[in-house]
């Protein structure tokens, strides 16, 4: 599973570095993204939803957030 840590980052930073990220990635590949950022979890969330990935898991930390979303 790849990682990306988009913390320090506000929207929409987070929403198009993770979109990069999964570009990068090959059919059926997991990415997780962490950050601090809470409002980023629902816009990640809703971006992955609205272009065809799979969101595995998506839950707020104590530190912010971490989704989990397979290609």
């Amino acid at each position: 599973m790849k990682k990306l840590d988009v913390t320090g980052d506000i929207c929409p930073v987070p929403v198009l570095k993770t979109k990069k990220a999964l570009e990068e990635l090959n059919e059926g590949e997991e990415l997780e993204v962490v950050g601090d950022y809470k409002p980023a979890l629902e816009n990640i969330k809703r971006f992955a939803e609205n272009n065809g990935y799979t969101v595995v898991s998506a839950e707020e930390t104590e530190n912010g957030f971490r989704i989990v979303i397979r290609k």
